[in-house]
């Protein structure tokens, strides 16, 4: 019996026919989405155990990438605004 958390109707129960013409039930798995860019609304690249929801395990240095405004912003939009403060110096 499943945990009643696992009853909802985002993991529902699929019917899949495996390679030896069996009939089973399959749970479909449910991932965290990923990062999105807080600037530009853009997806961030994070890493697998962010995404994945393995970020319990990970140590904080894998769980976001490590430069200004890691896992906030994305590189582009930080690029893009450390260029413009050195253009208005």
């Amino acid at each position: 019996m499943p945990r009643p958390g696992m009853l909802t109707r985002s993991r529902a129960n699929r019917m899949v026919k495996t390679p030896g013409g069996r009939r089973v039930i399959h749970r479909r798995k449910n991932y965290r989405a990923g990062g999105v860019c807080a600037v530009s609304g853009d997806k961030i690249a994070l890493s697998k155990k962010t995404k994945h929801g393995l970020s319990r395990k990970a140590s904080l240095s894998r769980k976001r990438p490590n430069r200004p405004y890691g896992g906030m912003v994305s590189s582009k939009a930080v690029r893009r605004g450390i260029t413009r403060q050195v253009r208005d110096l």
